[in-house]
């Protein structure tokens, strides 16, 4: 079943790369940060900025994988046939989700390469094992949190609409614009129970050197990615649930 979901996502992102336009057009605004950067003479910032354009364009490429997903599927008539077995569905959603976000991990390279050899900067990642595991971590986390758009898409006809405001907010939460605790006290708290802010810490950490308290900082990012996970599955399960029962109305 998960074999067959990959491939099928695969067949789709052949016939349909526009899925991919996220990842093509967030990393350039790379080129954008980096001429900052050594106009002012902040070369010293340019690890942080390139891994925030990463994060950045992972965040954006779920959640707009999430709303395509969804939206073709309704689009297609799909989504009726497949809630005669709900349980698959949701996996195979699960799973292409999954796929398609994890296509995301070669621009960390793309904007590693950029600052590097176009701008001269100096960009590396000092402990790149731990880099790589703490990226591996946000994919799932962002692919995990992509089942939780997925559900407001399936629930709300049109929900695509509100896709811009699901990514700056959450580059706010996340720790990408402004240091957390730089936030007001709601949102500082806020922040302080989301995925993002923790992997984006654990990352930035892991490219300047050893990372202090990496095995609690870890067990806090994967506890709150399980529950994310979960509470995704969850909502999806209950929103199949009204769909079937025709509480939720797919076409008007």
């Amino acid at each position: 079943m998960i074999a067959a979901a990959a491939r099928a996502q695969g067949v789709i992102l052949v016939r349909s790369p526009g899925m991919l336009a996220t990842l093509a057009v967030i990393p350039l605004y790379s080129l954008v940060f980096f001429h900052f950067l050594r106009s002012h003479d902040r070369a010293d910032l340019a690890t942080t900025v390139a891994l925030t354009a990463f994060v950045m364009s992972l965040w954006s490429h779920a959640v707009f994988v999430a709303a395509e997903t969804v939206d073709d599927d309704r689009s297609d008539g799909t989504l009726e046939l497949s809630l005669l077995t709900p349980e698959r569905y949701l996996l195979a959603l699960a799973v292409r989700t999954f796929t398609t976000t994890l296509l995301a991990l070669p621009v960390l390279l793309e904007v590693v390469l950029i600052g590097r050899w176009v701008f001269g900067l100096d960009v590396a990642l000092r402990s790149p094992v731990t880099a790589l595991a703490v990226t591996v971590l946000l994919i799932a986390g962002c692919a995990s949190a992509a089942l939780l758009v997925s559900a407001l898409m399936i629930t709300a006809r049109g929900a695509r609409t509100l896709q811009n405001s699901l990514t700056y907010p959450f580059y706010l939460l996340g720790g990408l614009i402004l240091p957390v605790d730089r936030l007001p006290g709601p949102a500082d708290s806020l922040a302080k129970g989301f995925f993002l802010s923790w992997g984006t810490d654990l990352l930035r950490d892991a490219a300047a050197g050893p990372v202090p308290h990496l095995a609690l900082r870890l067990a806090v990012l994967c506890a709150l990615i399980l529950a994310q996970t979960l509470l995704g599955a969850y909502l999806l399960r209950r929103v199949l649930a009204s769909v079937r029962s025709g509480k939720v109305v797919l076409h008007d």
